[in-house]
């Protein structure tokens, strides 16, 4: 399995929002509503996130669990995903399978839940390059809120300068 370590030089710059923060007191359904008001294909990574999401009403068309939260095992969210795919990734890496997972769940029957044995955090860089424009990318920032992300070109851009570095061709 080919593994694609993040380098030590990105890690301070992922420590920062990829998108808009959204602070813990703030995140309610009213505020989430205006983001989420399009059909826009909606994506959340992690199992807070998730969490989050299905219990203000919003639920995700495609998750991205880990059965973690902050490396500490937890149960995973309750949800009524149609599809399931299970790749292992992991920490602090990207593996050719779980690009392959992330490419596969757009074609599946929605809502999909992908079951990363390992960790999900970093997946959030190739569904962002990979996923179409519009598509609403959330994921959590620890202790801090949700950053939520609708991809356009520039964070697309972004994403992929990312993903070069560490030597990921999608």
């Amino acid at each position: 399995m080919k593994v694609y370590p993040l380098p030590k030089s990105l890690r301070d710059r992922l420590r920062h929002p990829l998108g808009k923060l959204i602070k813990n007191s703030m995140v309610n359904s009213s505020n989430l509503n205006v983001i989420f008001e399009s059909n826009s294909l909606r994506v959340a990574v992690g199992d807070a996130t998730t969490e989050t999401l299905l219990s203000l009403g919003f639920p995700p068309d495609i998750e991205v669990v880990d059965g973690r939260e902050m490396r500490v095992k937890r149960d995973l969210p309750i949800s009524n995903y149609e599809s399931l795919i299970k790749v292992n990734n992991p920490n602090s890496c990207l593996t050719e399978e779980s690009l392959h997972a992330v490419s596969d769940a757009l074609s599946k029957k929605m809502p999909v839940r992908i079951f990363v044995e390992g960790e999900e955090d970093l997946l959030a860089l190739p569904i962002i390059a990979l996923y179409p424009i519009g598509t609403i990318v959330v994921y959590g920032q620890p202790h801090v809120g949700l950053v939520i992300n609708c991809i356009d070109q520039q964070i697309r851009k972004s994403v992929i300068a990312i993903l070069n570095k560490m030597n990921v061709t999608l």
